[in-house]
């Protein structure tokens, strides 16, 4: 029988892109999609379809699913109520996600569901990764479905770096059936409390049929809906908010001190170190081994864990592949905020104190950051958590570490991306293993979260299978290092395991000192922790904004004081 590692190489090895296949496809839920659901949930393909109400009150969908070689898929699906002639389509021609309704429908039908920068074919069965962070994984023995071989696999929510907000979900329990050679999920079944909240499966699956090779049958019809080509794009509303957003915080950094990576004017330039080992090549591309794929699945489980962590950062370096589509979007705001943000700066260089026990118990004492302005700790107890700064104290419900260095300490988010290498060496006294990091399939070569660019290294540590897994350094791009222009450079020392005291995580105020109570803004919290007169100033406009009807109007007027046009 399979065993956990090989399920995880399934999992994770599995590309839809290659597939070649013919299948029906059939959802059923208990209700209809609900109007607030996690972001999760609100990318299900049968959300764009709607299902047909049975008798015992569930809601049924079901589609025709082909998938052709270049990332080509087509969707057929009857719309309820539309009788033979209410066929609707959605798929990929190889360039861009397509979608067509009837016109008795009404409304510009919505594009395929996106992951990344791709439309793949409904991502709850064909990205399957996706349980490889956030969730426990426990085999519970082979089964055949639809004639094919697969392994039965129980998913439970987790909380660490990908599945902290597990408690947004529906469900508390998955079943998979994972195709014992493809790693597609033949079915999967989302309970809560033992009750059936969704099932999703493949059925009548027929692999390299003919009809696939003909790229004719995944050409979208006339007067669809196309999406952009794949990759990123820099227009629409979001953008033209985004732009707005961007060109203020780039007036507010050209007015703030101590900017990130600016240094005093006698201070000597920060200087960035090189990598050792040297990363990878693409030559060193062959797949790591399964127990190096277990050992970054299981980083994410809780334990007890002490380290010193550094990372480097050269925002001008890291800027420079920006395309120029985003600096010039909207009205410059963009290109406004990246210029604001790289005049002038050196390398910017952190060092911090780590502390974990749990996604809700960890104590961050920094003891170097590039801006004054940053909070000095950052501690969680499981019931509360304090950020304190150079003048106040906030506090606020538990929550994880949104910080990059919990990317050190929980490395799952790493199989989501392609990895090669795996090799082992020793890396400060301890067994490793050095990977090379790249998109996956139909990804982007820019990437939001703890890697900017790729390609990316990492060498995760890999002691004896008891100590679990952990990354402990993640280098800048090979191509720019070997000209000592990283851009990104992080290292972790030795972790320690040990029983943690609650007090350990919890942060003693000094009577006296000024406390902030958490709001959940964003731009208040941030405002509302500034020092000084131009943090007094901040919160002035803040207030200003929220008492303002047109945000727009107050946003511009914040932006003509900062430039000093009153």
């Amino acid at each position: 029988m399979a065993g956990l590692p090989e399920v995880i190489g399934l999992l994770y090895r599995s590309d839809w892109t290659r597939l070649s296949l013919s299948a029906g496809l059939r959802s059923e839920t208990d209700r209809e999609p609900l109007p607030r659901l996690s972001r999760e949930e609100r990318s299900r393909w049968f959300r764009a379809w709607p299902g047909q109400r049975q008798d015992n009150g569930r809601y049924v969908g079901r589609g025709a699913l082909l998938i052709g070689p270049g990332g080509r898929w087509r969707l057929e699906c009857s719309v309820p109520g539309l009788g033979a002639e209410g066929e609707a389509a959605e798929g990929n021609d190889g360039e861009r996600g397509w979608s067509w309704r009837p016109p008795e429908v009404g409304g510009p039908p919505p594009l395929p569901v996106k992951v990344g920068v791709a439309y793949p074919p409904p991502p709850e069965l064909f990205c399957p990764s996706g349980l490889l962070g956030g969730f426990t994984l426990e085999v519970l023995g082979p089964v055949t479905v639809v004639g094919r071989d697969a392994i039965a696999v129980a998913a439970a929510p987790r909380r660490d770096v990908l599945g902290s907000g597990s408690a947004e979900r529906s469900y508390d329990r998955i079943e998979v059936a994972v195709d014992a050679e493809l790693g597609i999920l033949l079915r999967r079944i989302e309970t809560s409390g033992g009750e059936l909240v969704t099932l999703t499966e493949l059925t009548d699956v027929t692999m390299n049929p003919p009809e696939a090779a003909d790229p004719a049958r995944f050409t979208p019809p006339p007067g669809s809906h196309r999406g952009e080509t794949e990759g990123a794009t820099f227009s629409g509303p979001g953008w033209a908010a985004a732009d707005l957003a961007a060109g203020g915080l780039g007036a507010l950094l050209r007015h703030a001190p101590h900017l990130l990576g600016h240094g005093a004017a006698d201070e000597q330039p920060e200087a960035m170190p090189s990598p050792d080992p040297a990363p990878l090549e693409p030559a060193d591309g062959s797949p790591p081994p399964d127990e190096v794929l277990e050992l970054l699945y299981r980083s994410g489980e809780p334990r007890n864990l002490g380290a010193t962590a550094r990372r480097w950062l050269d925002v001008f370096a890291m800027a420079a592949p920006v395309p120029e589509g985003f600096r010039a979007a909207g009205r410059g705001g963009l290109g406004d905020l990246l210029d604001a943000m790289t005049r002038g700066t050196n390398v910017a260089r952190t060092e911090a104190r780590l502390r974990v026990s749990g996604p809700d118990r960890y104590r961050l004492d920094f003891s170097r950051r590039p801006r004054r302005i940053d909070s000095t700790t950052i501690a969680c107890d499981g019931e509360r958590r304090w950020r304190v700064f150079q003048d106040r104290t906030m506090v606020g419900p538990a929550a994880p570490l949104r910080d990059d260095i919990a990317f050190l300490a929980d490395s799952c988010w790493l199989l989501r991306r392609r990895l090669s290498g795996g090799a082992e060496l020793t890396y400060r006294g301890r067994p490793a293993r050095q990977l090379r990091v790249t998109p996956v399939p139909g990804g982007t070569e820019v990437a939001l979260g703890p890697l900017m660019t790729f390609p990316a290294g990492a060498i995760v540590d890999a002691p004896h299978r008891r100590d679990r897994g952990r990354r402990d350094r993640l280098p800048a791009p090979p191509d720019l290092l070997r000209r000592r222009h990283a851009r990104d450079l992080v290292g972790a020392g030795r972790h320690q395991h040990r029983a943690r005291r609650p007090d350990e995580f919890r942060v003693h105020v000094p009577p006296g000192t000024r406390t902030v109570e958490e709001t959940g803004n964003l731009i208040a919290d941030a405002v509302a922790v500034m020092p000084g007169a131009k943090g007094t100033a901040a919160r002035a406009a803040a207030e200003a904004v929220n008492r303002t009807a047109g945000a727009v109007s107050a946003a511009r007027s914040f932006l003509d004081d900062l430039r000093g046009h009153r």
